[in-house]
């Protein structure tokens, strides 16, 4: 496991060439995600957060400790496959550092290969994974201290690490017996000023724009992404797709012109010619999993537009082995993100 965190720092990483030089490890630009655990009014864990991780981890099953098995940490989700707790480590400060893999069991190798019978075009074909290898099809990295919630997400989103973290707690150790759900909510929820909001009766999804060449268009769905640039917060082309746009007439026009994708997406809930308001816990349930600062909200007299939210949720660079990312060293950008929410006094 990783020494101890509190001696850190965030120097590249290295590796070493056939002839003994040092070659710096290539990077991969990455956002840093602050979500705080929602205790609400009936919280699933007495406990902080990362001290109810760190005690599943130390909870034997027949005799032996979650954290000494892998299996007994694979957790079976019915919509996402499996998902894992892999990288672990719990500092001396109270810190717990995570690695979370997901995997589909039924999933195979897609490839596009030359065929041997004809050179005209190229074979789609599935290849069969190995019997002791997975597909990696999401990861994410977290820290977690006290009830805040740091966190790199690649392909693995805050509600499948919502469902893990209550089936590690609830369902494997047995922790809490409690059929409160674990939220984990971002910054706009926990601003003073939304406690004058108590009613939202709009809500506006607003990406900021996007040009031809950051769109993700080629991306399948049933793999891991290996992009190497910076995402968009908000897939707006998955979006136009949903609503039957022809989204190929779009990338054309896209390329054609040199010019950007805009969206302005109004969300409100009507009764006859009335407006719903949503309240308290609804409206963070609705929107806890939507990128903070692509959100505009508005509510009785008041309007908190995503300008204000940008201060917790940052790019960084981090080292990456081909297109994974090195998991020390995402833990060290994780690290140095969490001290300087503490020196902000943002966090403790």
């Amino acid at each position: 496991m990783a020494s101890e965190t509190s001696g850190w720092t965030t120097p590249p990483c290295f590796a070493h060439g056939s002839g003994g030089e040092t070659i710096k490890m290539p990077s991969k630009r990455v956002r840093v995600h602050y979500r705080h655990y929602h205790r609400g009014s009936a919280p699933c864990i007495v406990a902080s957060l990362a001290q109810a991780v760190s005690a599943a981890l130390s909870h034997e099953v027949e005799g032996v400790q979650l954290d000494a098995d892998v299996q007994l940490r694979t957790y079976t989700d019915p919509d996402f496959g499996s998902v894992i707790l892999n990288g672990r480590f719990r500092a001396a400060n109270g810190d717990v550092y995570g690695e979370l893999v997901r995997f589909d069991p039924e999933t195979n190798i897609p490839l596009l290969m030359q065929s041997s019978a004809s050179r005209d075009e190229l074979e789609v074909r599935e290849l069969v994974k190995p019997n002791d290898a997975e597909v990696l099809r999401g990861m994410s990295f977290f820290l977690l201290r006290a009830d805040h919630v740091i966190v790199i997400e690649q392909d693995l989103s805050n509600s499948i690490m919502e469902r893990y973290l209550r089936w590690l707690i609830v369902t494997q150790t047995g922790l809490s017996h409690s059929n409160a759900r674990i939220q984990l909510i971002p910054k706009v929820f926990l601003t003073d000023e939304l406690d004058q909001m108590p009613n939202v009766r709009m809500i506006r999804l607003k990406p900021g724009p996007v040009r031809a060449d950051e769109l993700d268009l080629g991306r399948s769905a049933a793999s891991f992404s290996g992009s190497l640039e910076s995402e968009p917060a908000t897939d707006v082309l998955s979006i136009l797709k949903a609503a039957h746009f022809d989204t190929a007439v779009i990338e054309r026009l896209l390329r054609d012109n040199g010019s950007s994708l805009e969206m302005n997406l109004t969300v409100s809930l009507k009764a006859g010619r009335s407006t719903l308001r949503i309240t308290g816990d609804d409206a963070i349930s609705l929107l806890r999993n939507v990128p903070e600062d692509d959100l505009v909200l508005i509510g009785d007299g008041v309007r908190r537009n995503r300008g204000v939210y940008e201060h917790l949720s940052g790019q960084v660079d981090v080292e990456r082995r081909g297109n994974i990312l090195d998991r020390k060293a995402a833990w060290r950008a994780l690290s140095e993100a969490a001290r300087s929410y503490r020196d902000a006094g943002l966090i403790e």
